[in-house]
């Protein structure tokens, strides 16, 4: 029971990083809205894509290792 309870949790994980991972490639909002709650700058371009890019890159990575644990 223990394992079936651990494989549920994994797969609703990974639709909300994938729900994520949607979202942030869609635009830049979502960044800049955390961006805020954080108090950080959102002034230069350049900054928002760099922070952007990486929690894109974390998301896809965590799915890609989440997947990997479930085989």
């Amino acid at each position: 029971m223990k394992q079936h309870n651990k494989r549920n949790r994994q797969e609703s994980a990974i639709k909300r990083l994938e729900n994520t991972v949607t979202m942030h490639e869609a635009n830049t909002e979502l960044t800049l809205a955390i961006m805020g709650d954080k108090n950080l700058s959102t002034g230069a371009a350049e900054k928002v894509e760099s922070i952007r890019a990486k929690k894109i890159e974390r998301a896809k990575k965590t799915i890609e290792n989440t997947k990997e644990n479930m085989k």
